[in-house]
């Protein structure tokens, strides 16, 4: 699977579910079916992970401490557990709080004076510090300590996008999550953030573990920090691109963020595990087996959006799935919709001269895709 968009494109037009032996999934591919599943109470949260059956019994005792980790995610969690957590964390995520972040991230942009940065220092000059300067302040870190946060996230995730068992990835995850969870547990007393404040008081009554602490904040930096910097990245290239698109922006910065944002789709999918028998255009689908709603396939499918590929500001803000559905619908929508409209005014507002045509360098890998860097555009 070189380029797994791609492949996931071809099979939305031949099959609306298909099965692939080589993951033991069945893969949704279009938007209605995607949209309609996602908030289908036939479906569980967590899949069945081929990677762990093919391990060894030794291999699993040596990963459990990560694998038991990510397990505890709340996107990896069914009622009622996912919705106690989902509940004990919704105010952390009020209007004010929001407000308060991208404040943050404003008095952060100004310090760096980041909008007049040459194109080649834009991402890590501009994308990467409004983003780990947004992420720093809700988590409740410190952002001068911040910096080793994305290495441990990185080499975690390293584990978890094995598909066969590395005898040389694991110990490094291991190291990694117990420094993270020193890290968070020593952030989180510190109550810096409604978030971190809401979640100490929840260990002082009993309500919840220092481990379900320390895996709410590992779903965070993975699910909120290279998501964010990728449709953020997204949206300076649309910028760059020329006076039309700077005006598209500064005319309705929501209409032009929400279709950066469906254009992106940093995550390509949402693995469930069916609960009952599931009938998807007369194929049935058993209960217990992996099923993968491509979220990605599904934003790009010209039945819901016509032209796909392109951005339109004509389209409006149709509903899109870069954010999920339901009770599994990502929480911080709102906060990475405002980050990018504060850090993308950063850049056209800072700047003496027109920011020349960039395009974004992705690492592309079957269930995410990253930006890099930036590199000027062929014209």
């Amino acid at each position: 699977m070189k380029n797994p968009i791609d492949w996931y494109d071809r099979i939305r037009e031949e099959h609306r579910v298909l099965w692939h032996p080589e993951t033991s999934s069945w893969y949704v591919t279009r938007f209605e079916d995607v949209w309609n599943l996602l908030v289908s109470p036939d479906l569980g949260a967590r899949s069945k992970d081929t990677f762990i059956r093919k391990m060894t019994p030794e291999q699993r005792e040596v990963c459990a401490p990560v694998i038991d980790f990510i397990a505890k995610w709340p996107v990896f969690s069914d009622p009622p557990r996912h919705t106690d957590i989902r509940r004990l964390i919704l105010p952390a995520f009020s209007a004010a709080e929001v407000e308060r972040v991208t404040d943050a991230v404003r008095v952060e942009l100004d310090r760096l004076g980041s909008g007049d940065r040459k194109p080649s220092e834009l991402f890590e000059g501009l994308v990467r510090p409004a983003c780990e300067a947004a992420l720093a302040e809700f988590l409740g870190m410190d952002l001068r300590e911040f910096d080793q946060v994305p290495a441990w996230a990185a080499q975690i995730m390293q584990f978890a996008a094995q598909t066969e068992y590395h005898p040389e990835v694991m110990p490094r995850a291991a190291r990694a999550l117990a420094e993270f969870s020193e890290f968070v547990l020593t952030s989180a007393r510190k109550g810096r953030s409604a978030l971190s404040a809401q979640l100490d008081g929840a260990i002082s009554r009993g309500d919840i573990a220092a481990s379900d602490v320390v895996a709410i904040y590992g779903q965070m930096v993975t699910g909120i920090l290279q998501p964010t910097m990728s449709t953020l990245a997204t949206a300076v290239e649309l910028v760059s691109r020329g006076a039309e698109y700077r005006e598209y922006f500064q005319s309705d910065p929501g209409t032009f963020v929400s279709e950066a944002i469906r254009l992106t789709t940093p995550f390509h999918f949402a693995p469930r595990r069916t609960l009952v028998d599931v009938d998807i255009d007369d194929e049935v689908i058993p209960a217990g087996e992996r099923i993968v709603l491509l979220l990605v396939s599904a934003n790009r499918d010209p039945r819901r959006f016509p032209d796909p590929l392109s951005f339109r500001m004509g389209r409006g803000q149709p509903p899109h799935v870069a954010f999920a559905r339901g009770r599994y619908a990502c929480l911080g929508a709102a906060m990475t919709r405002q980050l990018m409209t504060v850090a993308l005014t950063a850049v056209l507002e800072g700047r003496s001269e027109p920011l020349s045509p960039l395009r974004v360098v992705w690492n592309v890998g079957r269930g995410m895709r990253a930006a890099e860097r930036f590199e000027p555009a062929v014209r």
